[in-house]
């Protein structure tokens, strides 16, 4: 039942970000189409772990924008090598707003989002397994560099949350998850 209003809930965030782009989106907006790499550090994760993101973002001259952005951490929870658990991940799925400074060659942003924050832990053997979809949380900022009419260099940081539904009894209350952690990364940007 938890799971259903988590769903219901990122849905609805989504639904509610693409209406709003469609509404707000200027007519020269930009796509930003941009591949990531970096660090997860702190909170949750015992060390820095490696990870991966892409993001399709739609950007205009003025200040809005919004962002759809897939990330993956691969054994944030420990090293498949040396630890008790062969298999375990987090991955991220979120829309956000963005908030940017004027159309320029440097352009910094604040994000704030939301959508699904995934976790997945296993044993060697598959006798414990874990699989949480839990609704997240996502804030940070970063800035975006032209190199020219149509690439640009992005760095980015985040904080990442997981919220909960601390007593399911049917109220629709959330509150904050065990799952944290900060997200550094930088990557190409290709613009549209």
């Amino acid at each position: 039942m938890i799971c259903r209003r988590l769903r219901k809930a990122a849905l609805s965030l989504s639904v509610a970000c693409l209406a709003l782009l469609m509404l707000v989106a200027p007519a020269r907006a930009e796509t930003l189409l941009t591949g990531f790499g970096g660090v997860a550090f702190g909170g949750a994760s015992d060390r820095s772990r490696g990870t991966y993101a892409a993001a399709l973002c739609f950007l205009g001259g003025g200040p809005f924008g919004f962002e759809l952005e897939f990330a993956t951490i691969p054994e944030f929870f420990g090293n498949a090598r040396e630890d008790v658990f062969s298999d375990n991940n987090v991955l991220t799925l979120m829309g956000s707003f963005l908030l940017a400074t004027p159309e320029g060659n440097v352009r910094l942003y604040a994000a704030i989002g939301g959508g699904l924050l995934k976790t997945r832990l296993a044993d060697a053997d598959r006798l414990f397994n874990l699989d949480s979809n839990d609704f997240g949380i996502g804030v940070g900022g970063g800035l975006i560099g032209s190199l020219g009419d149509h690439v640009a260099l992005r760095a980015d940081v985040r904080y990442f949350r997981d919220l909960q539904d601390p007593d399911p009894d049917g109220d629709f209350d959330f509150d904050l998850g065990n799952l944290d952690y900060w997200r550094a990364v930088g990557g190409i940007t290709f613009t549209f």
